[in-house]
C-alpha cells in the first residue's frame, strides 16, 4: 500500500524546501504544482493565471496518480485549497489504495510576508510569485491543515532549526504502526 505524503501550508511556509528535502532523503517522487506551472508558462507565456493554475493542478493530480498506480510512495506538495483539494487527494488515495499522511508547514504571518516579498523581488519565478498581502488571504487558503479525515498529520514551524529529523521519526512511526488519527502539533519540538 503506497503512502501519499501531503506537504501543505500557505505560500512561503517552507513547503517546497521541506518537501524537496524529504523527497530526496526518502527517495520519493516530488510531485509539486509549481514545477508544472513553471513549465507551462515557459512554453506558453501568454497563459493567464485563471488557466495556468488549474491546468498545473490537473497535471500534478495526474502525475501523482501515475506514481501511486505504480505502487510508489509519493510526496505531493502545493498550496492546496480547503474545500477543493481534499476531494482530489482522497480520490487519488482511494483509487490507488494509498495511505495518506500530511505535514502542515506554518510560520508567523510577518515571516511568511517577508519570505514571499523576497521571492517576488527576486523575479526568479515569473507568473508564480505574485505580489499579495497575506493578511487578506481568504479562509480557503491553507491557513490550517487540510481536512483529510483520519489521516495522520504533523504540524511543523518552519522557522525552527532543522525540522527534518523529527519529521522522519514521525513518518517512520506512521509506517511501522497503524495510522495515527488527527493532526499533531509537532513532534520532538516541531510545533
Amino acid at each position: 500500500m503506497p503512502l501519499l505524503l501531503i506537504v501543505s501550508g500557505l505560500p512561503a511556509s517552507g513547503k517546497s524546501t521541506l518537501g524537496a528535502r524529504l523527497a530526496r532523503t526518502l527517495n520519493l517522487p516530488f510531485v509539486t504544482k509549481d514545477e508544472y506551472k513553471a513549465l507551462l508558462l515557459a512554453r506558453i507565456p501568454e497563459l493567464t493565471r485563471d488557466v495556468s493554475g488549474p491546468l498545473s493542478f490537473d497535471v500534478m493530480w495526474h502525475v501523482a496518480g501515475v506514481t501511486l498506480a505504480a505502487g510508489v510512495d509519493t510526496l505531493l506538495e502545493s498550496h492546496f485549497y480547503h474545500g477543493v483539494s481534499e476531494a482530489h487527494i482522497l480520490k487519488l488515495a482511494q483509487a490507488h489504495g494509498a495511505r495518506v499522511a500530511q505535514v502542515f508547514c506554518h510560520a508567523p504571518l510577518d515571516v511568511l510576508q517577508a519570505r514571499h516579498d523576497a521571492r517576488v523581488a527576486s523575479g526568479r519565478r515569473p507568473g508564480i510569485d505574485l505580489a499579495m498581502e497575506y493578511a487578506t488571504l481568504p479562509a480557503h487558503c491553507c491557513w490550517t491543515p487540510l481536512d483529510l479525515g483520519d489521516a495522520p498529520c504533523l504540524t511543523v514551524d518552519t522557522t525552527r532549526e532543522d525540522v527534518l529529523p523529527g519529521i522522519l521519526t514521525w513518518l517512520h512511526a506512521q509506517r511501522e504502526s497503524s495510522p495515527l488519527r488527527g493532526c499533531s502539533d509537532g513532534a520532538d519540538g516541531l510545533g
